[in-house]
C-alpha cells in the first residue's frame, strides 16, 4: 500500500502487546502524509498492562503512537482516553510535554488538550477541541 495517504484507526488497546502491534502496523505505513488516531482503553478485559497506568504525554505518543520515521507525516490528528492508577497528575505539566518535545515543536503541533478526570481516574489527551471531555454529574 505505498500509495495510501491518510491512515485512520478508531479501536480499543487492551494490552501493552496491542501497543507494540500498533506500533509495527505505524512503522510500516510511515509513508502516510494523514494519520488519525482514536485510542480507548479496555481497561477492565486487560490483563497486564503497564503503559496505560502512566502519564499519556508527549514522550508515550511519539514512542508508541507515531511511526518511528514520520518523514512524510504532515497531518497527526488524535485523541487517547484512558484509566490511570495514578492519583495525582500535573495537567500543566503534560501539556507543556507537548510544547518542549522537538518532534511536536517542529511539527508545529503544540496545541493538545489535557483533561484528567479525578473521580473516575480517566485521563483523555487530544489534538482537536472536537473530542474534549464535558462532564455534568459523572455524565460523560
Amino acid at each position: 500500500m505505498p500509495k495510501l495517504k491518510c491512515f485512520i484507526l478508531d479501536t480499543i488497546i487492551a494490552d501493552d502487546l496491542e501497543f507494540a502491534y500498533l506500533k509495527w502496523i505505524l512503522n510500516n505505513l510511515n509513508y502516510v502524509q494523514k494519520l488519525k488516531l482514536r485510542l480507548k482503553n479496555d481497561y477492565e478485559s486487560r490483563t497486564k498492562n503497564t503503559l496505560y497506568t502512566s502519564v499519556i504525554d508527549a514522550n508515550f505518543i511519539r514512542q508508541y503512537c507515531l511511526p518511528d520515521e514520520a518523514i512524510n507525516l504532515i497531518h497527526f490528528d488524535f485523541y487517547i482516553y484512558s484509566k490511570c492508577k495514578l492519583t495525582i497528575i500535573d495537567t500543566e505539566q503534560t501539556i507543556r510535554s507537548f510544547q518542549i518535545h522537538p518532534f511536536f515543536v517542529d511539527r508545529q503541533w503544540t496545541n493538545v488538550k489535557y483533561f484528567y478526570d479525578p473521580i473516575n481516574s480517566y485521563q483523555y489527551v487530544s489534538s482537536s477541541l472536537i473530542y474534549t471531555p464535558r462532564f455534568f454529574n459523572k455524565l460523560m
